[in-house]
């Protein structure tokens, strides 16, 4: 893997690859906010996963 800053560029400028490394990379925090009463809860996994797709590609460096 690429450091964390060359996979961030490279995925905000559309790079599939890039955000997959980084959205694997967070995956067991996304998991971790998508427990609901302790139990997984896949449409909020979803929608926080759409979220950090769309805040990569909002950031600013």
């Amino acid at each position: 893997m690429k450091n964390f800053r060359e996979t961030l560029l490279l995925a905000k400028q559309g790079n599939v690859n890039a955000m997959d490394e980084l959205l694997k990379q967070y995956d067991p925090l996304l998991k971790k906010c998508s427990r609901v009463q302790g139990k997984f809860d896949m449409d909020l996994y979803q929608t926080l996963a759409l979220e950090f797709v769309q805040a990569v590609a909002s950031f600013r460096i």
